[in-house]
C-alpha cells in the first residue's frame, strides 16, 4: 500500500475516533507479531475496537480504500492468517473484547476471551460450575477457535466447540452488524462455523455450556516397544483403532489420542465418569490385546486441575500480553471412517521409523479420536454446520519445529511433508483441518481437503450473498 493511500486510511479511522496501530507506534512489534516465527506477515493497519462501532467503521474504510480484511482472536492462525496472510492487509484485533457473561443462558462470551480465561469464568464465576468442549492451549483465541471447529479430549462426550454455538454477532462485509441463529440469518449462521475467515467478524457467541464434571480421569498407556519393528507398531495402531469402535466398552465419555514417534508410542487422554468403571469397563480391555508391556499412569483430577494438566501443566489464567511463539510448519490429515487401511499405516510406519528417527527438526505426532462409539462430533452432518468432517475417525497433526532463534531448515517442511504423504497415498480419500491451516496448500487445495466438493458449493454460492467483494480474504479463504 503506498504511503498516500496508508494517510487516507489514518485520517478516516481518526475521524471516526476508531483505534489503531501503525508502523509508526512504538509498540507495532506487539500487535504485528505472528505466533508462528517461520511466517513472519505485515499488516498496513491494525484496528484495535473496543466497540462494535468501531469494527463497522474499520470494515467500511477498508472497503473504501480497497483493503483485505481479517480478524484476530487470539492470533494462533498456524498459517498467519490472523495477520491477513499477505503483508498490507487490515487486521482487526479483538483483544480488547474480553467479556464473559455466565449469569445469562446461553452464556454470552466476546470473541477475544481466551479459552483459559473464559473456561475459569463460567466456572469459579457461576453456582453452577459450567464448562464447554474446546482446546487444551489455554491461549488460543475463542473467534477463530470456535468458528473453525474447535476439537478437545471432551468433544466426543459434547461436540465440538462450534457446536455449542447458538448465536453470535457478527459484522459483515457491508459495515452491517447482525444476528445469525437458528431463526436470524440461517445461511450465515451456518456459514461462520467452518468458514467464518471468509464470511464475516464474530464479535460475541451466545454458547450452550454443560454441568462442568465434578472430577475428570487422566489416562496413558505407553507402549513404546511397539516401535521396535513397522509391523509391530501397525499391529498395535490397527487394535487401538478396531477398539474405538467397539462399543460394548467405548462411549462418548472416553477422550482418546495417540502420540506417536520414531522410538514412542503411548495411547492416552481422558475418561469423565468412575475410575474403578474406568480401570475395569475400559482399560482392561485396552490393555488385554496390546502384545508390548504397557507403562500405565492413571490420575484423577477436579475440573480446573484437568483443564491445567491439559495445558501442559501451565495455569489457564492469561493475565496482561500474550507472548507466547513458535517456530513451525505443521499439517494435518483427517482419515475419514472405517480409518487407517493396512498399506497405509505400513506406509507411515516405515516413513516414521525410518525417516523419524534422524529428523533435521523436532517434531510430534497428534493423532486424535474423532469419531468411533457413540461420538457426539459424528451425530452430526453436513447439514448442521460447515465442517466437512463428521464422518473422521482421526485426525493427526504433523507438526516440526526448530528453537525461536533458528532458521526453519528447508529438510524440515520435506520432513512433515513427507509423514503426511506416507499416510495419504495410501488413503481412498483424506481431508485437512482448517484450524491447522497449511500454507503449503494452494487455495484450491485447500479448499478440498478443509469442505470437500459439495460443502465448498455451497459456501461459494453463500459468499456471493454475503462477501461479493471479497473484503474478507486470506490465501485460502472462499
Amino acid at each position: 500500500m503506498a504511503s498516500t493511500d496508508i494517510y487516507s486510511v489514518i485520517q478516516q479511522l481518526a475521524s471516526s475516533e476508531v483505534p489503531f496501530k501503525t508502523l509508526l507506534d512504538f509498540d507495532w512489534a506487539k500487535y504485528t507479531s505472528t505466533y508462528n516465527l517461520r511466517l513472519p506477515v505485515t499488516p498496513a493497519i491494525v484496528i484495535i475496537p473496543t466497540s462494535l462501532l468501531h469494527i463497522q467503521e474499520a470494515i467500511l474504510c477498508a472497503r473504501k480504500h480497497g483493503l483485505k480484511v481479517q480478524a484476530r482472536s487470539g492470533g494462533h492462525s498456524y498459517a498467519s492468517y490472523s495477520n491477513g496472510g499477505l503483508d498490507g492487509a487490515m487486521v482487526i484485533d479483538l483483544r480488547k473484547l474480553q467479556y464473559v457473561n455466565h449469569s445469562v443462558h446461553p452464556l454470552v462470551v466476546h470473541a477475544g476471551a481466551r479459552l483459559g480465561n473464559m473456561a475459569r469464568e463460567i466456572y469459579e464465576g457461576s453456582n453452577q460450575k459450567l464448562a464447554l468442549p474446546h482446546g487444551t492451549c489455554a491461549g488460543v483465541g475463542v473467534g477463530g477457535h470456535f468458528t473453525h471447529g474447535g476439537y478437545g479430549f471432551f468433544s466426543r462426550a459434547w461436540g465440538l466447540a462450534m457446536d455449542r454455538i447458538v448465536g453470535m454477532s457478527v459484522m459483515t462485509a457491508d459495515g452491517s452488524c447482525v444476528n445469525a441463529d437458528g431463526q436470524q440469518n440461517q445461511d450465515l449462521f451456518y456459514a461462520m462455523r467452518g468458514a467464518a475467515d471468509s464470511f464475516g467478524i464474530a464479535s460475541s457467541f451466545l454458547l450452550n455450556p454443560v454441568p462442568a464434571p465434578k472430577s475428570v480421569i487422566h489416562w496413558c498407556v505407553k507402549i513404546s516397544d511397539a516401535t521396535k519393528s513397522v509391523e509391530s507398531a501397525v499391529r498395535a495402531f490397527q487394535y487401538v483403532q478396531d477398539f474405538t469402535r467397539n462399543a460394548s466398552v467405548v462411549d462418548r465419555w472416553l477422550g482418546l489420542n495417540l502420540t506417536l514417534a520414531s522410538d514412542y508410542f503411548a495411547i492416552g487422554g481422558t475418561y469423565l465418569g468412575l475410575r474403578s468403571n474406568f480401570e475395569d469397563a475400559v482399560l482392561s480391555v485396552l490393555t488385554a490385546g496390546l502384545q508390548e508391556k504397557a507403562e500405565i499412569e492413571i490420575k484423577e483430577l477436579d475440573w480446573l486441575p484437568s483443564l491445567k494438566m491439559l495445558n501442559q501443566g501451565q495455569d489457564i489464567s492469561i493475565s496482561g500480553e500474550y507472548s507466547e511463539h513458535s517456530n513451525f510448519f505443521a499439517k494435518s490429515v483427517v482419515v475419514p471412517e472405517p480409518g487407517f487401511t493396512e498399506e497405509a499405516l505400513t506406509s507411515f510406519f516405515t516413513y516414521l521409523l525410518d525417516q523419524g528417527a534422524r529428523a533435521p527438526v523436532s517434531y510430534f505426532i497428534l493423532v486424535d479420536l474423532y469419531g468411533g462409539a457413540d461420538s457426539q462430533i459424528n451425530n452430526k452432518d453436513l447439514s448442521f454446520s460447515a465442517f466437512a468432517h463428521r464422518d473422521a475417525l482421526w485426525v493427526i497433526q504433523l507438526y516440526g519445529y526448530v528453537d525461536d532463534d533458528k532458521v526453519f531448515p528447508p529438510e524440515g517442511l520435506d520432513f512433515v511433508n513427507g509423514l503426511a504423504n506416507s499416510m495419504t497415498q495410501h488413503l481412498p480419500r483424506h481431508g485437512a483441518y482448517s484450524n491447522y491451516s497449511d500454507p503449503s496448500l494452494t487455495r484450491e487445495e485447500a479448499h478440498k481437503l478443509y469442505y470437500g466438493e459439495e460443502l465448498y458449493k455451497t459456501l461459494k454460492e453463500l459468499k456471493q450473498k454475503w462477501d461479493p467483494d471479497n473484503i474478507f480474504a486470506n490465501p485460502q479463504s472462499i
